[in-house]
């Protein structure tokens, strides 16, 4: 049997990339083994930890850009979830960051449209702005997808301050060789100001804000151009206040704003605006390698639909929510081996507005829970290289019956490489 050029090198490929697997792998055991650095972590070990708000993480990159400095010569990512699909997985990434001189560094996100983390710039069409435009059964925008973020990050004395830019973009050109064609494009523009900073010897902080605009546009080679487009603001900030001993106080803020028109020709109609803020406060334990964090926070999110004339009011839905629950710990069984619990819970209310007539509506308040959920993980480590996974809970139900019982024992997985 005969092998193509192609098979050929798509094999060679594989193997060098194996290759160069073991021989990284092998020299951090090598150089780093028994060095405690710590330089690990991603959306596995928050997830793990009860999407743990109060602790430092380079998942905090991701709207953060001057944590970047923070995870200075680090490759990191998402492995992802299982989506059903063998050669692929849900929430998958890459990302690295190298310390070009003292205290300048550099580094990029390559993101897709699965990725996790609402508030950052490399999260892709929050708005769907694509699919309103798509809803034009002739319109044939292309979603975007392969997101590509740039970082940047400088120290000045006690504080670091960080810039992020991020774009990806489609286009559809139909050309015909007679007649009239037409054309389909989306694009996404971010930027991301950040800083952390030490104000005393008992208080530190980090602050971030971000924009995103995500844009689509459909225009047939005759009639109306459609166009969609929004823009979102973030801003997140967290206090981190030494009570004494091996306690810290954390107090966090997070607000976001999203707001977009739809345009037909010259008729332009607002799309739903979304505004949100919360306050959280946790406290952390440190003593060695065990972190015990967690808290109350209070959020409330409302979206508003603009009224039409004649036919339906205003409407808002907002949910407030009161108390969230984030908990969890870390501890180290062996030098190599991590283990992480966590515990999620919220109560709130949601209230829900529905057209009665063109100018009044119906109101609904009630009383919900989200659901609860304990959570856990582990994180492998060997020298400069972490592997973080939350565990699927099934694995402690199976027992002896997980030995060929095809459960998952993993749920998440996210790498690291620290050099």
């Amino acid at each position: 049997m005969k092998i193509s050029k192609v098979q050929f090198l798509s094999k060679g490929l594989a193997v060098l990339s194996l290759i160069s697997f073991v021989i990284i792998f092998t020299s951090s055991v090598t150089a780093q083994d028994g060095v405690k650095d710590n330089r690990y972590g991603g959306y596995a070990r928050l997830y793990s930890m009860g999407d743990n708000p109060y602790i430092v993480d380079p998942d905090n990159i991701k709207y953060n850009s001057a944590y970047s400095s923070v995870y200075s010569n680090f490759f990191w990512g998402d492995i992802g979830g299982d989506n059903g699909n063998p050669e692929d997985g849900f929430g998958q990434f890459a990302g690295f960051n190298y310390q070009v001189s003292k205290g300048f560094t550099l580094g990029a996100l390559l993101t897709r449209n699965d990725f996790i983390s609402r508030n950052s710039i490399a999260k892709l069409d929050p708005n769907n702005v694509v699919g309103i435009v798509n809803s034009n059964p002739a319109a044939d925008v292309v979603p975007l997808n392969n997101n590509f973020t740039a970082l940047g990050s400088y120290a000045w004395g006690d504080f670091t301050f960080g810039l992020g830019l991020s774009y990806a973009s489609t286009t559809n050109d139909y050309t015909p060789a007679t007649g009239t064609g037409d054309k389909n494009s989306a694009s996404q523009l971010g930027f991301n100001l950040s800083a952390i900073g030490k104000i005393s010897s008992s208080l530190s902080f980090d602050a971030a804000f971000s924009l995103s605009m995500p844009s689509a546009t459909y225009t047939p080679g005759t009639g109306d151009k459609e166009e969609a487009s929004a823009t979102n603001l973030m801003f997140n900030a967290r206090g981190f206040f030494k009570l004494g001993g091996k306690f810290s106080l954390v107090p966090s803020l997070i607000f976001y704003n999203s707001t977009g028109t739809y345009k037909v020709g010259s008729n332009s109609t607002d799309l739903p605006s979304f505004t949100g803020f919360g306050v959280g406060a946790g406290l952390v334990y440190q003593s060695g390698s065990l972190i015990i964090a967690g808290g109350p926070a209070f959020m409330y999110e409302s979206e508003t639909i603009s009224s039409v004339s004649g036919i339906s009011p205003e409407l808002t839905d907002s949910r407030l929510v009161f108390p969230a629950w984030n908990l969890g710990a870390e501890w180290q069984f062996t030098d190599w081996l991590v283990g992480r619990a966590g515990y999620v819970a919220s109560t709130f209310s949601f209230t829900n507005q529905s057209v009665a007539s063109p100018t009044t509506v119906d109101e609904n308040t009630r009383t919900a829970f989200g659901e609860g959920d304990v959570r856990l993980g582990v994180g492998f480590r060997f020298g400069g290289f972490t592997l973080d996974a939350t565990v699927n809970d099934d694995v402690l139900r199976q027992g002896f019956n997980l030995i060929g019982g095809g459960v998952r024992s993993f749920a998440y997985l996210s790498g690291s490489f620290a050099f």
